[in-house]
């Protein structure tokens, strides 16, 4: 019986026991299912958060909907909490420039990219601003800038031919206010060591060899440039002036004009020169240089061999007047001028016709002599690139050839006419910033970043201290596209 109590008494406090234990159980779960729904109610609304606009989302929409004074007044609210925030300072720039506001646009993107140098975006926008404020020589600046920073390709070739355009459009200026300054040019200050390379005068009977008169004064000038202590003036800036000053259709300048031609490229030295075919497959090249201030003869020379080998003979002159004018060069720099571009002389004599044909504003043609330059050499990788900028330059201008007026043949520079720089039509918007390209594709770690640049590469002559003339007035470019949606 105390047997059976004693059982009977166990039982019972293990039945309670189980019972209390379910209860605790029961109200432990209770209470740990109201943490588990809280718990996911703080996960729910974080991703709610997480999903939730931000203010920038907030600023670039109301930008992108055409709301750019709702924009604007939405960044300066949140500026003041972190003025330094390139967002912001961007989306201020972008909205201003939506509105066509350009002079205040402009220090935003400054601002910003201060900041945030990596936002080729940015860059193009302030480009496009400078552009529209007719401030050439920053828009070329941070266009060149943006392309040293684009992934994208095909975007990247049209900005390169606007820069050839605008910087075209800066040389024309320039031209005009050195003539329009003639009388006031200060030659004193003029570097010894600037050098302007004239076009060559064809003196033989084969007309169709005109070409070369540009071809051969470019080839000159890109190999003098290899020499440090040299500074040669741009053909591109040259030519300009000989268009400004209505030197001919040939672009040649006589030895009455070349001391004024000097003096307003502000060069120390010109270098001019003439060919001629002796025989079907001989030819010589003469060259002099001169003082541009007293016309005193500094080189004479010359040099003759066979057409085939006519680029290394173009080499054979550069050396000889290097040794002329008594310049030593280094074993790196006689290399680089020992680079050939082309061993075919009917390649280079097809890259010439396209120097003349770009001259004249007949994009379509240039890109096809050049193409036919290429087609003959492959390996010719200037005119491969020249062949894409024409291309690309008929494409920002529009320009054909019907709507330019020429005389004679596409293949004579003796009949050339040139035509005044045409401003281009509206830059196109900048496509999404090639950061996050970058990221996604996971090729770069790294931006490239440029510093600013001079973009004259020339002496540009200045004026004594007298009163000056009236501002060359420049047709104004137009107001560029909307940006990227």
């Amino acid at each position: 019986m105390g047997k059976s109590v004693t059982l009977t008494y166990t039982s019972f406090f293990s039945i309670l026991s189980v019972g209390s234990t379910c209860h605790v159980t029961r109200i432990i779960l209770r209470r740990s299912m109201k943490h588990v729904l809280a718990f996911l109610l703080f996960l729910i609304s974080l991703t709610w958060i997480s999903c939730a606009p931000s203010m920038y989302d907030v600023a670039e929409q109301l930008l992108q909907s055409g709301r750019n004074d709702e924009a604007i007044a939405l960044s300066r609210r949140n500026l003041p909490s972190d003025p330094d925030d390139a967002l912001f300072l961007k989306y201020l720039g972008v909205g201003n420039y939506n509105k066509k506001r350009y002079a205040e646009a402009a220090p935003y993107f400054e601002k910003s990219l201060a900041v945030d140098a990596d936002d080729d975006q940015c860059v193009y926008y302030l480009a496009s601003s400078y552009e529209n404020l007719s401030e050439l020589n920053k828009a070329i600046q941070y266009y060149r800038r943006y392309m040293d920073m684009t992934l994208f390709g095909e975007f990247r070739e049209l900005v390169a031919a606007r820069v050839k355009i605008l910087y075209a459009r800066q040389m024309e200026a320039e031209a005009k206010k050195a003539v329009a300054e003639e009388a006031r040019l200060e030659t004193a200050s003029v570097p010894a060591n600037t050098v302007a390379v004239l076009y060559f005068e064809n003196k033989g009977t084969q007309r169709n060899l005109d070409p070369l008169q540009k071809g051969i004064a470019e080839m000159l000038i890109t190999d003098l440039s290899k020499v440090k202590t040299l500074r040669v003036i741009e053909r591109i800036r040259m030519q300009k002036m000989i268009e400004e000053l209505k030197f001919g259709q040939s672009g040649l300048v006589d030895d009455k004009s070349a001391p004024r031609m000097g003096k307003l490229l502000g060069a120390n030295r010109l270098l001019k020169g003439s060919f001629f075919d002796l025989t079907s497959d001989r030819v010589r090249l003469d060259a002099l240089v001169a003082r541009s201030k007293t016309g005193r003869l500094d080189v004479t020379t010359d040099i003759t061999g066979n057409m085939k080998d006519f680029i290394r003979l173009e080499k054979d002159l550069v050396f000889k007047v290097l040794r002329e004018l008594k310049i030593t060069i280094s074993d790196d720099e006689r290399e680089a001028i020992l680079t050939i571009p082309t061993e075919s002389f009917f390649a280079f004599l097809q890259y010439s016709r396209g120097l003349d044909l770009e001259d004249r504003g007949m994009y379509s043609e240039a890109a096809q002599a050049y193409a036919s330059a290429v087609a003959t050499d492959p390996s010719f990788t200037q005119a491969r690139s020249s062949m894409v900028s024409a291309q690309r330059t008929q494409q920002v201008t529009g320009v054909t050839s019907s709507s330019v007026s020429t005389s004679g043949g596409p293949s004579s520079a003796a009949t050339s006419t040139p035509v005044a720089t045409a401003a281009p039509p509206p830059p196109p918007p900048p496509p999404p910033s090639s950061a996050s390209a970058m990221e996604n594709a996971g090729a770069v770690n790294e931006r490239m970043t440029s510093t600013a640049t001079n973009v004259n590469a020339g002496f540009t002559p200045t004026a004594v201290s007298q009163p000056s003339s009236p501002a060359t007035v420049v047709k104004p470019l137009p107001s560029p596209m909307e940006p990227p949606k």
